[in-house]
């Protein structure tokens, strides 16, 4: 799960990979995929890649479930069903793995439609398909100049699984954010109300922070401008003390918070939405003409989750 570089050439096969399949996800930036109040979506993980080291089957089952829930949300939607494939050496991971899908099938009270089991051979795998409604899907592409950047939620969870699988700190010597790592919990509610705040975009982080505002500038065609990110407290202590750069941090993954794009008009829509529930949000920056992604005058690499070493 450490990011990897190689962003622009990952993004590339993506493009490939959906044209090749007849996807309607293309280079038409301008147009919006969704033709629909229906929205569905689907992601796979292999065990080695996706399973850390502290989580249970059941845990990666929960994760994997609401990876794939996340997207769904950043659309603007609610989700509503699940539907699973899971490939296993042992039959035992099979019964861990579905019942991890059916506690977070509880907890977000959403149904269950079906799940196959394959026999694998080689790496245990997943794939999780995610059903939602929505009554205004919200692109990715739809960021525009003048729009303010808004954070919805914090990030750095990933930063510091990152360090753990490095052995640089224990991750049992941080029991929040273990729990979040082996089980998040994300906003379900908030899709909808990104529609009625009439947000322009918006993506959600499961791949790197950094990589997720890359992807928002580029599917927008816009330039991204961060002046500041809310971070966790004991992500800002362990860099502090270690001696990381603050950059570092930015590329934290799967922490599942959003990025906005919002007509300043409309922002006090969606921060008193956070503020009635307790989510932090913030504006963090703003959209401009031109491309890329900038912290203050310091443009990021796009770093982030890919298949390309």
């Amino acid at each position: 799960m450490s990011p990897l570089g190689g962003f622009d050439e990952w993004l590339n096969i993506l493009y490939s990979l959906a044209q090749a399949s007849g996807s309607t996800w293309t280079l038409d930036y301008d147009s919006t995929p969704f033709n629909s109040m229906l929205l569905v979506n689907i992601d796979g993980y292999a065990s080695s890649e996706s399973k850390l080291p502290w989580m249970s089957w059941s845990d990666w089952g929960w994760k994997a479930t609401v990876a794939s829930m996340a997207d769904i949300i950043a659309s603007g939607g609610r989700p509503k069903a699940i539907a699973c494939s899971i490939g296993v050496s042992r039959l035992e991971y099979a019964y861990e793995i579905a019942s991890g899908i059916g506690e977070v099938s509880s907890w977000a009270n959403i149904h269950v439609l079906k799940c196959d089991t394959n026999r694998s051979h080689g790496d245990d795998w997943i794939d999780v398909a995610v059903l939602g409604y929505t009554l205004k899907p919200i692109p990715r592409s739809g960021a525009r100049p003048g729009d303010l950047l808004v954070q919805v939620g914090p990030i750095g969870y990933g930063f510091l699984s990152d360090l753990a699988l490095k052995g640089l700190i224990d991750i049992r010597d941080y029991p929040r954010v273990l729990e979040y790592t082996r089980r998040p919990k994300i906003q379900l509610d908030i899709g909808p109300r990104l529609g009625e705040c009439s947000i322009r975009a918006s993506i959600d982080n499961s791949d790197g922070w950094i990589a997720t505002l890359y992807q928002l500038s580029l599917s927008s065609r816009v330039k991204i401008v961060v002046e500041k990110t809310i971070i966790i407290e004991e992500a800002l202590d362990v860099a502090s003390r270690i001696g990381v750069s603050e950059y570092k941090v930015l590329e934290s993954w799967e922490d599942y918070n959003l990025a906005l794009a919002v007509p300043p008009q409309n922002t006090d829509c969606i921060l008193e939405y956070c503020k009635r529930y307790d989510i932090r949000c913030d504006i963090i920056g703003r959209v401009e003409l031109g491309s890329r992604v900038y912290y203050k005058d310091l443009e990021l690499k796009p770093i982030g989750w890919t298949w390309v070493d």
